[in-house]
């Protein structure tokens, strides 16, 4: 049996809910126990004006039902013939586009709801915009909604018709039908208008049946490592496989460490088989064992693929809080995930439900590919590590070649256990530099060869290029990170002391360490006893324009667990520093 993802998406209250309840009511996929749950919902629930109100099917919350609107996806499953539709009800009002972003990912077509009355709203057609970004979404059908409160107007219809046609054609957007309809009254949902004669094309029933969907599966995919099994004596891997077929004898490689080998059987249902074609999930045994880990990705042999550490994706921003260039993401793919950051934009500023086009670098070089070539390696999601939520979904529109023949070597070899790069945080004034210094006299007197970074000093040479906004400020800790553990290769010990606000650039920082050779030190001192300091005269300065002080204007993220916590309105600089220097032993 075949099966279509359907989703909608249109404007609040445009009736998506009532088009897919009526579609669910009349083709006789209502469940009878679901017959008498509508019949007691419409007594509780429904509008006046309304017979049936078919949307009580699909809202899915009772404070959703008594609003008349969507908050979260809706399933909904019906058979037609011999196709199983899932019917995905997303939310319609802007604050949700994550909502209905996350339904494109895996919709096979859309049905884009217009109220008749209200004409193309900017909301919808930023929906246009989305269901285009993803080419899983083979077919686009176009629902003008509500005919029956304008008198099922022809004039309306082809004017409203025309508007949609100028604007996807001025937008590069390919939709496939445009229909009048009345979820309410089923004019031309499951049987043909008696009151539209002027529209000649099918049914919405019709178009659902016919929905064809073209295979988009090639054989330059691969098979992603899920588990291994030692069980037996053997290693058997269990993968995923996408893009990819292959049978008993092929030569697959593992594309992170380029050793290959040949598929000695191959698992399914519990049974052997002699060849994996369009399955979703095998087990392998392979005839040579090579090193292969959690996450590996296997090719065909003589296949060509993309592993890379930079490219350009076209993203729907849909975090909250806008983008922030140079701070540390995680980017997750269907076969693996990675930290990184975006160094550029299209857009000045992206902000919640803006798409643009971004350039990413990763920290590690990994298997992906673009759009054109395989679009299931290119789907992405952007993930906020600070709270764990996604803001961004997209996928990969070009390779970027930064380098490719950059390979980066171990030029050192320095073993020295006692060295650590020390890396202290803080507010300003909190006495961040004093206690490096002290600290770095004490390492004097033991011969330690130490570098303090300071954050002034940092400033006024290497990073003179950065100014105090949120992003220069994610540069300026980036740049320090990586020069801290060039120091600490060079046989030095790092001793970094700049305010370091974001709880990502810290993460940041210790990811270029083990973790023996890293210690996050938190001085600690309230805003109230800084202000009092003010060395710099930071907090006092009248004539400063821009308010963008630490702890002050812009939030300082207190470190959660740090290995040391200084309170310097307790202590000492030199028991500070002594205590920093038990942190070697």
């Amino acid at each position: 049996m075949k099966s279509v993802n359907i989703m909608t998406c249109g404007s609040v209250d445009d009736g998506k809910s009532t088009l897919l309840g009526r579609l669910i009511y009349e083709t006789g996929n209502l469940l009878e126990d679901q017959s008498d749950y509508l019949s007691k919902l419409n007594q509780k629930f429904s509008k006046k004006d309304i017979e049936i109100d078919y949307s009580l099917l699909l809202d899915g919350l009772i404070d959703e039902k008594e609003q008349g609107i969507t908050i979260d996806i809706a399933f909904k499953y019906f058979t037609l013939g011999n196709t199983q539709f899932t019917l995905i009800d997303s939310p319609g009002h802007k604050e949700f586009t994550k909502n209905m972003a996350n339904a494109a990912t895996f919709a096979d077509a859309a049905l884009i709801i217009i109220d008749a009355s209200k004409g193309i709203s900017q909301q919808t057609k930023k929906h246009f915009e989305i269901v285009n970004m993803f080419p899983n979404i083979q077919n686009k059908i176009v629902c003008i909604n509500k005919m029956d409160k304008l008198d099922y107007s022809k004039e309306k219809y082809f004017e409203l018709k025309k508007d949609i046609e100028a604007f996807v054609i001025e937008k590069s957007i390919k939709i496939d039908t445009i229909l009048p309809i009345s979820a309410v009254r089923g004019d031309n949902v499951l049987n043909k208008s008696l009151q539209m004669k002027y529209y000649r094309g099918k049914t919405l029933y019709e178009l659902l049946t016919d929905l064809k969907l073209k295979s988009t599966v090639s054989n330059n995919g691969s098979a992603v490592v899920k588990f291994l099994d030692n069980s037996t004596g053997s290693r058997i891997y269990f993968v995923e496989n996408n893009g990819i077929n292959y049978k008993v004898g092929d030569i697959l490689k593992n594309v992170y460490t380029n050793e290959s080998a040949k598929v000695k059987e191959i698992f399914h249902n519990n049974k052997i088989i002699q060849e994996q074609k369009n399955i979703k999930n095998t087990a392998l045994k392979l005839s040579n064992q090579i090193s292969i880990t959690k996450g590996d990705s296997l090719i065909l042999k003589n296949n060509n693929v993309l592993v890379t550490d930079a490219f350009k994706a076209k993203i729907i921003w849909t975090g909250n809080e806008n983008l922030l260039k140079r701070k540390r993401y995680i980017f997750k793919f269907h076969s693996t995930s990675e930290f990184g950051f975006v160094s550029k934009s299209s857009n000045k500023i992206v902000s919640k439900n803006i798409i643009s086009i971004l350039n990413i670098e990763l920290e590690r070089k990994i298997h992906i590919d673009i759009k054109s070539s395989n679009y299931y390696l290119s789907q992405l999601v952007i993930i906020d590590p600070d709270n764990n939520k996604t803001v961004g979904f997209g996928n990969v529109s070009q390779n970027l070649d930064k380098g490719s023949t950059v390979i980066y070597k171990e030029l050192q070899n320095y073993t020295n256990t006692t060295f650590k790069c020390i890396w202290l945080t803080g507010l300003p004034s909190s006495g961040k530099s004093t206690i490096a210094e002290a600290f770095g006299k004490k390492l004097k007197k033991e011969s330690i060869p130490y570098y303090i970074i300071d954050g002034d000093n940092i400033r006024s040479t290497l990073n003179k290029d950065l100014g105090f906004t949120k992003e220069d400020r994610v540069e300026n800790n980036r740049r320090v990170a990586h020069l801290a553990r060039i120091l600490f290769d060079s046989g030095i010990l790092p001793i970094v002391a700049t305010v370091s606000p974001n709880k990502s650039s810290r993460s940041f920082a210790r990811s270029l360490f083990k973790e023996d050779e890293f210690s996050l030190v938190h001085i600690d001192a309230s805003l109230e006893t800084c202000m009092k300091r003010d060395p710099k005269n930071l907090y006092s300065n009248q004539s400063k324009k821009i308010k963008n002080i630490t702890g002050l204007h812009t939030n300082y993220d207190v470190p959660a667990n740090p290995d040391l916590i200084l309170d310097t309105e307790k202590l000492s600089v030199t028991q500070s520093a002594n205590r920093l220097f038990k942190l070697l032993d």
